[in-house]
């Protein structure tokens, strides 16, 4: 009487191993590109938070004071290399007072280059 053997073979074994490899491989890269993603989404919102509050806050001081905010600051709710830069100049000429074109520009490095958020807003004398 012959006894039956049973199990798996040692090649069944290596391709069960290396499947699982591969689909951990998988999933492993996956988890890396969505954290990145993740990663630029929230710098992403907070730029824009940042240059909301800083037109915000301009919105709320005299037109006159206007261009003595003007210049560059960084955040560190950022990437180090962060730059907020805030620009006003008198609309539809620079001579104008009544009226004051202000730009926000936040950027940040990211992966190889620099991503920016660009708000504008026109402020008039009340």
């Amino acid at each position: 009487m012959r006894m039956r053997q049973t199990g798996f073979t040692l090649v069944e074994v290596l391709a069960a191993v290396m499947l699982l490899s591969i689909g951990l491989l998988a999933v492993t890269a996956a988890s890396k590109t969505a954290r990145q993603y993740q990663e630029r989404t929230v710098y992403i919102a907070v730029g824009r938070n940042i240059a909301q509050g800083r037109i915000d806050k301009l919105r709320s001081i005299s037109i006159d004071s206007l261009p003595a905010q003007a210049g560059t600051t960084t955040s560190a709710s950022l990437p180090a290399g962060n730059a907020i830069q805030t620009t006003v100049v008198g609309y539809p000429a620079a001579g104008e007072t009544d009226m004051r074109r202000v730009v926000v520009r936040v950027s940040w490095p990211e992966a190889g280059g620099t991503r920016s958020i660009n708000y504008e807003t026109l402020i008039v004398r009340r």
